[in-house]
Protein backbone atom coordinates (compact mmCIF):
# COMPACT_ATOMS: atom_id res chain seq x y z
CA UNK A 1 0.00 0.00 0.00
CA UNK A 2 1.15 3.53 -0.74
CA UNK A 3 0.43 5.32 2.54
CA UNK A 4 1.12 8.72 0.99
CA UNK A 5 -1.99 8.26 -1.16
CA UNK A 6 -4.33 7.57 1.74
CA UNK A 7 -5.87 10.55 3.48
CA UNK A 8 -7.36 10.22 6.92
CA UNK A 9 -11.02 11.17 7.28
CA UNK A 10 -12.27 13.46 10.00
CA UNK A 11 -12.87 11.57 13.21
CA UNK A 12 -16.27 9.91 13.40
CA UNK A 13 -17.94 7.61 15.89
CA UNK A 14 -19.63 4.50 14.51
CA UNK A 15 -22.01 2.96 17.04
CA UNK A 16 -23.40 -0.56 17.04
CA UNK A 17 -26.57 -1.19 19.02
CA UNK A 18 -27.14 -4.83 19.87
CA UNK A 19 -28.91 -7.08 19.03
CA UNK A 20 -29.79 -5.33 15.74
CA UNK A 21 -26.15 -4.70 14.78
CA UNK A 22 -25.28 -8.33 15.49
CA UNK A 23 -28.08 -9.41 13.15
CA UNK A 24 -26.74 -7.05 10.48
CA UNK A 25 -23.22 -8.47 10.87
CA UNK A 26 -24.51 -12.04 10.67
CA UNK A 27 -26.57 -11.30 7.53
CA UNK A 28 -23.88 -9.37 5.67
CA UNK A 29 -20.62 -10.71 7.11
CA UNK A 30 -17.58 -9.14 8.70
CA UNK A 31 -16.04 -8.03 5.40
CA UNK A 32 -19.19 -6.09 4.49
CA UNK A 33 -19.20 -4.43 7.91
CA UNK A 34 -15.54 -3.44 7.39
CA UNK A 35 -16.32 -1.93 3.96
CA UNK A 36 -19.34 -0.13 5.42
CA UNK A 37 -17.21 1.30 8.24
CA UNK A 38 -14.72 2.64 5.71
CA UNK A 39 -17.51 4.30 3.76
CA UNK A 40 -19.01 5.79 6.92
CA UNK A 41 -15.63 7.17 7.97
CA UNK A 42 -15.47 9.13 4.70
CA UNK A 43 -19.16 10.07 4.41
CA UNK A 44 -20.85 13.40 4.93
CA UNK A 45 -24.41 14.59 5.36
CA UNK A 46 -26.15 15.93 2.27
CA UNK A 47 -29.82 16.87 2.27
CA UNK A 48 -30.40 14.76 5.39
CA UNK A 49 -28.77 11.68 3.86
CA UNK A 50 -25.42 9.99 4.50
CA UNK A 51 -23.46 10.28 1.22
CA UNK A 52 -19.99 9.07 0.30
CA UNK A 53 -17.92 9.03 -2.86
CA UNK A 54 -15.36 6.23 -3.18
CA UNK A 55 -13.83 3.85 -5.66
CA UNK A 56 -13.22 0.15 -5.11
CA UNK A 57 -9.48 0.80 -5.38
CA UNK A 58 -9.57 3.58 -2.76
CA UNK A 59 -11.46 1.41 -0.28
CA UNK A 60 -9.11 -1.55 -0.79
CA UNK A 61 -6.05 0.67 -0.34
CA UNK A 62 -7.41 2.21 2.85
CA UNK A 63 -8.42 -1.13 4.37
CA UNK A 64 -5.23 -2.95 3.28
CA UNK A 65 -6.69 -6.32 4.33
CA UNK A 66 -9.22 -6.77 1.50
CA UNK A 67 -8.49 -7.14 -2.20
CA UNK A 68 -10.20 -4.98 -4.83
CA UNK A 69 -12.23 -8.02 -5.90
CA UNK A 70 -13.43 -8.66 -2.35
CA UNK A 71 -14.33 -4.99 -1.85
CA UNK A 72 -16.24 -5.05 -5.15
CA UNK A 73 -18.19 -8.16 -4.11
CA UNK A 74 -19.04 -6.67 -0.71
CA UNK A 75 -20.18 -3.39 -2.29
CA UNK A 76 -22.42 -5.27 -4.75
CA UNK A 77 -23.90 -7.30 -1.88
CA UNK A 78 -24.60 -4.14 0.16
CA UNK A 79 -26.22 -2.54 -2.90
CA UNK A 80 -28.37 -5.62 -3.50
CA UNK A 81 -29.43 -5.58 0.18
CA UNK A 82 -30.45 -1.90 -0.06
CA UNK A 83 -27.80 -0.72 2.42
CA UNK A 84 -26.07 1.26 -0.34
CA UNK A 85 -27.75 3.14 -3.15
CA UNK A 86 -25.71 4.18 -6.18
CA UNK A 87 -26.31 7.81 -7.17
CA UNK A 88 -26.69 8.00 -10.97
CA UNK A 89 -24.00 10.03 -12.67
CA UNK A 90 -23.61 11.87 -15.95
CA UNK A 91 -21.65 10.29 -18.76
CA UNK A 92 -19.11 13.10 -18.32
CA UNK A 93 -18.36 11.82 -14.80
CA UNK A 94 -17.45 8.28 -15.91
CA UNK A 95 -13.96 8.52 -14.38
CA UNK A 96 -15.16 9.91 -11.04
CA UNK A 97 -15.53 7.55 -8.06
CA UNK A 98 -19.01 6.21 -7.46
CA UNK A 99 -21.27 8.14 -5.10
CA UNK A 100 -23.35 6.11 -2.65
CA UNK A 101 -26.19 6.97 -0.29
CA UNK A 102 -25.90 4.86 2.87
CA UNK A 103 -29.14 3.54 4.36
CA UNK A 104 -28.63 2.43 7.97
CA UNK A 105 -32.32 2.05 8.87
CA UNK A 106 -32.90 -0.94 11.16
CA UNK A 107 -29.21 -1.94 10.95
CA UNK A 108 -28.32 -1.13 14.53
CA UNK A 109 -25.45 0.98 13.15
CA UNK A 110 -25.24 4.76 13.43
CA UNK A 111 -22.55 7.29 12.58
CA UNK A 112 -21.86 10.55 14.40
CA UNK A 113 -19.18 13.16 13.73
CA UNK A 114 -17.05 13.89 16.75
CA UNK A 115 -16.10 17.33 17.91
CA UNK A 116 -12.59 18.42 18.78
CA UNK A 117 -11.99 18.78 22.49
Amino acid sequence: MRSWMVTMPPEVRVEHTYPRALGFARRHGAQSVLVLHDLLAHAHARDGRVVVQASVREIAERLETLSKDTVNRRLRALIAAGVLEVVPRDDADVFEPTTYVVHLDNSGIAVHPTTAA
